[in-house]
Formats: C-alpha cells, sequence, structure tokens
C-alpha cells in the first residue's frame, strides 16, 4: 500500500509539474505612442516667456531651467519656437510689460503680433538641497578594534509651477506644477565619506522636469510589457508570440484568429487565445475588434481577473488613442 501510494505520489507531482511548464507567460516589449498631457495643435508657434525663482527674480536657476524647456519643443519638431531674446525686443519696442517680464499680463498684447500661439512661463516654488553627516554606531572587530562608519546623505528637490496661456485671448490652457527630488549617499570606514556633488543632483532633477514638460506638450513614446498565455496545448499561442517578437503582427494576428475556431477546445484554453488575441489588437490599434475578443475570453472565464484587468485597460488605450488621433 505504501508503495502504491508513493507511486502515485510521484505521479502526481510529475503531471503537476508538466502542466505548470506546459502554460505560462511571454512577455513581448513593445513600443507605444501616448498622447500629450494638452493638444496644441492648433498652437504652431510657441512663445517662451520668463521664469522666475520664488521671490519673482531671475535667477540661474531659472533661465537654466526655460533652456532647459526650449530645448524640449525645439525637439518635437512641432512647433516654431519664438526665442526670449526675440519677445523681449517686442516688449521693449511696444512697451507691453511695465515689469519687464513675459508672463500673463503681457500675453494679450503678444497675441497681435504673434498670431495663432502659446506662451509658456512659470516659477519655481522648490529650489531646495539638503544633506546630513550621519555616524553609526560604532563597533569593535575580532581583534578588538573600534570602527565607525560616517555617511553623507542628500536630497535635491525642484518643483517648477508651469503655465500656457492662449496668446491672443489670454486664457491659460493649462497650469501644473512638476516636481522631481533626486538622492544621493556616500559613506566610508573611520573616515571622512566623499563629498556629494550639489550640481549632479540638480541636473538630475532639472532633466526630469524637462521630460514631464515634454509629455505634457507632444505625443511620446514609451516601452510596454504585453503578456501573452502561452499553452502547449494550444501551439499556436507560442508560434504567435514567436512571430510577434519577429516584429510579424500581422501573420501572428491571423494565427491565433483561426486558432479560436478550432473544435473541441476547452473553455479555458478558446479563452486564452480570445485573450492573446485581443491583447494584440489592443497594441495594433484594433481597438473594437480588442475589446470584443477580450469580451469573449472573458465570457469563457467570468472569474479571470486578468480577462477583467485586460478589458479595462483596452478600453483605456481605445480612450488615448482618440486623444492621440486629435492631436496628429
Amino acid at each position: 500500500m505504501k508503495k502504491y501510494f508513493s507511486v502515485f505520489f510521484r505521479l502526481s507531482i510529475f503531471v503537476l509539474l508538466l502542466s505548470l511548464f506546459s502554460c505560462g507567460t511571454k512577455t513581448v516589449m513593445m513600443t507605444v505612442l501616448r498622447p500629450a498631457e494638452i493638444n496644441l495643435k492648433n498652437y504652431p508657434k510657441i512663445a517662451l516667456g520668463d521664469f522666475v525663482n520664488s521671490y519673482g527674480r531671475i535667477d540661474q536657476h531659472a533661465l537654466d531651467l526655460r533652456d532647459a524647456l526650449t530645448r524640449q519643443l525645439i525637439a518635437t519638431k512641432r512647433f516654431e519656437v519664438v526665442d526670449r531674446q526675440t519677445l523681449g525686443k517686442i516688449i521693449q519696442e511696444q512697451k507691453l510689460a511695465a515689469s519687464g517680464l513675459i508672463d500673463a499680463s503681457s500675453a494679450p498684447a503678444l497675441g497681435k503680433l504673434l498670431g495663432a500661439s502659446a506662451l509658456i512661463f512659470g516659477r519655481i516654488t522648490t529650489d531646495r538641497f539638503h544633506q546630513e553627516l550621519v555616524h553609526s554606531p560604532p563597533y569593535k572587530d575580532k581583534k578588538g578594534k573600534s570602527h565607525q562608519r560616517h555617511s553623507w546623505k542628500a536630497k535635491y528637490e525642484l518643483s517648477v509651477n508651469i503655465k500656457i496661456v492662449d496668446v491672443q485671448t489670454g486664457k491659460i490652457l493649462t497650469a501644473k506644477e512638476l516636481t522631481a527630488v533626486e538622492k544621493a549617499e556616500t559613506s566610508a570606514l573611520d573616515k571622512a565619506p566623499p563629498k556629494i556633488d550639489r550640481n549632479a543632483l540638480y541636473k538630475k532633477c532639472l532633466n526630469k522636469i524637462a521630460a514631464q514638460f515634454r509629455r505634457m506638450i507632444a505625443p511620446y513614446q514609451i516601452k510596454v510589457k504585453a503578456q501573452f498565455l502561452v499553452d502547449d496545448k494550444v501551439p499556436e499561442t507560442k508560434k504567435a508570440v514567436a512571430l510577434f517578437k519577429a516584429g510579424d503582427w500581422d501573420a501572428g494576428e491571423q494565427l491565433l484568429k483561426k486558432a479560436t475556431a478550432k473544435p473541441f477546445l476547452k473553455p479555458e484554453l478558446r479563452a486564452k487565445v480570445y485573450y492573446d488575441l485581443g491583447l494584440a489588437q489592443m497594441y495594433l490599434g484594433q481597438h473594437d475588434a480588442s475589446i470584443e475578443n477580450i469580451r469573449h475570453a472573458l465570457e469563457l472565464k467570468p472569474d479571470e481577473k486578468r480577462y477583467q484587468k485586460a478589458l479595462r485597460t483596452a478600453k483605456e488605450e481605445k480612450a488615448k488613442a482618440e486623444k492621440l488621433k486629435q492631436q496628429l
């Protein structure tokens, strides 16, 4: 009896392991175009106004910020960028702003001269660096010698309130605070640790702010992970994923379409095929078909959380695609 149970137990484990290895997920990395946070399609000309610090003055960090945002605007290749020097001449010649700053107060007057354009300006609300020297409790090694570790811990915080204004109407199109935080730590045993480069942390924060700004004003690309389900019992799933990885999405899609009509497939297997097909169509831009096929998967396996989440994602992707279409 014990021998029979032992054989049965080993066989059960083998069957379980076989089932685990015969199915699973395969990740395909994809590049997806995302819509900008604000649609500036009708503003072919962008004017960069003044950026000031928290005291309302133009300092080096304010100049750095304006330069970083200017580079991002030019990099999009979507706008004609009016530089600060040109705007300054207009302000001076037309006497548009008593303060000398180019901001919301000068926007309507600039609209008559610049035409259909938007003005971008802002204020640095947080520009803070903090560091402290931390000493760990002393300890003794095996030889009885005392040791102590010393560490510099630093944090740079940079926040900017950015506004984009329609220069013809003076209407604020968007106002948003962008925030970046960078941390660093150095340590040494029984001696002073290396100093932390404050300027390096500041530049990292500035680059993060510039990247966030880029996403505000123009469509951008990101990498996403698509988690496909594969199963040896439906070899088309593995073949399709292999085609997707090779970049042949149309062939992979056709393979899965045929697999959905295979006879005698168990409901849970057919659901996997529908899920994979819907996931592929989601990133091929076939959003209605994607939603329909993921719904088929859910009808076959209503309690499967993966399918429930995929349906929500498919609807979100459709909304993003519609927003992107308006911007392009």
